[in-house]
């Protein structure tokens, strides 16, 4: 199969595209940077409707990974990217054959516990402009498609060489501005990156004219759910970190996000509201169907991911 992959140069976006050319796949990554690859690639932006249908003819599929993930980004910005993006995208798509959008369980938060749930409807509606303008995305791409058409939710990827979760928890820890609302309690759901690559793969085979798995959205975990809290200190161990997680109530650490979101000097707050509350209650996934659907489970647990993101840490470089 001839696959154009968007937003290769993300570390999910990169997996997915090495690992269809590991079966056999001719990929294309098409994103504005290098993607770190040696698979054959054009470079273009993803508003760019024209450049990206010409980087898809010729190929049977289109897999959608490029975003805009910025904490306090223009929301001319991310509608540009996240909503006309995949509009492009999906144009393309069609072009090629089959379509699979990369989307976000966030865009069903509600602000309360989501506990068990499979994947709601896209209704988030609020400040966070990253999660409107992806639900708003995955809204139109479910409306209206004209070819087999899947949409994939991977809840919080992580994994060796992330630069979002593990990153952003190793970079607040050495600045000593590292804090969890609520003691850390809320149980989530996290998805190590190649089981999350395989079920996008598993989506993309998927995607033929009367699968079951078309015209919806499937959220995808890796089924292990941690605390918070747990989390976060198997991560800081993993990078030969001792610093422990402090604790705000949770009401505080909302508060200070809206204010950090607002007036914090720099390009990333050290938390908003946003994620704040995400981080305040429990959102862990019924995977059962999902995984029927799909044919796909998950193969890497919590803690052997922390094992080879330890492994990666200690590697030289």
């Amino acid at each position: 199969m001839k696959v154009v992959v968007t937003g290769a140069s993300s570390l999910l976006g990169r997996t997915v595209a090495l690992a269809l050319a590991e079966r056999g796949d001719s990929v294309t990554c098409f994103q504005r940077s290098a993607s770190g690859t040696e698979l054959a690639e054009v470079r273009g932006d993803i508003r760019d409707g024209a450049a990206l249908l010409a980087a898809a003819a010729g190929h049977d599929a289109l897999i959608h990974l490029a975003a805009l993930v910025a904490p306090r980004a223009a929301w001319s910005d991310a509608y540009g990217v996240n909503v006309t993006g995949t509009v492009n995208a999906q144009r393309a798509g069609e072009l090629c054959g089959r379509f699979v959008h990369i989307s976000s369980p966030s865009v069903a938060f509600k602000n309360v516990p989501a506990v068990g749930v499979g994947a709601e409807p896209a209704c988030y509606a609020g400040r966070d402009v990253y999660t409107r303008s992806k639900a708003i995305a995955e809204q139109l791409v479910l409306i209206d498609n004209d070819v087999p058409t899947i949409v994939v939710r991977p809840h919080l990827v992580w994994g060796p060489g992330d630069t979002q979760l593990v990153g952003r928890i190793v970079a607040r820890a050495k600045q000593h501005r590292l804090a969890v609302p609520g003691h850390g309690r809320a149980l989530i759901d996290t998805t190590y990156v190649d089981d999350a690559a395989r079920a996008i793969i598993a989506a993309l085979d998927h995607a033929v004219p009367g699968d079951e798995a078309c015209g919806k959205a499937w959220v995808v975990t890796g089924a292990d759910p941690r605390p918070v809290a747990d989390l976060m200190n198997g991560i800081l161990l993993a990078a030969g970190l001792r610093a422990s997680v402090r604790s705000v109530p949770a009401p505080v650490a909302a508060f200070a996000g809206r204010l950090a979101q607002s007036f914090w000097p720099g390009s990333e707050p050290p938390i908003t509201h946003f994620a704040a509350r995400q981080l305040s209650v429990a959102h862990w996934f019924d995977q059962r169907e999902t995984q029927r659907v799909l044919d796909w489970t998950p193969r890497v647990s919590v803690d052997e991911g922390l094992a080879r993101l330890a492994a990666w840490f200690r590697a030289p470089r």
